[in-house]
């Protein structure tokens, strides 16, 4: 409902197919780790054109662990446009 991983299924979120590529491009001077970890702790730190504050809880900072931060952020650099992402492992 949240997110997909499908290009162009976006839900209450953008779609993440992707945002490996995307993310160093949203907020100048930022790399793509960085924004996605910002986005994961802090949701509404940026939002995305065309969505609102207030969609994303921001719970995860208290609910994952860093290494589970540092994992979930790993997975979503992952999700590229034309390359091969995790989930193509099967």
């Amino acid at each position: 409902v949240c997110h997909s991983t499908k290009p162009n299924d976006d839900g209450v979120g953008p779609s993440l197919h992707g945002v490996g590529d995307r993310a160093a491009s949203r907020v100048p001077g930022m790399n793509a780790e960085a924004y996605l970890r910002e986005s994961v702790l802090d949701p509404d730190a940026y939002i995305v054109d065309g969505y609102r504050a207030g969609q994303m809880l921001p719970t995860y900072r208290d609910r994952l662990s860093d290494d589970d931060v540092d994992a979930l952020v790993q997975y979503l650099l992952s999700l590229r446009d034309g390359g091969a992402s995790l989930e193509d492992d099967g």
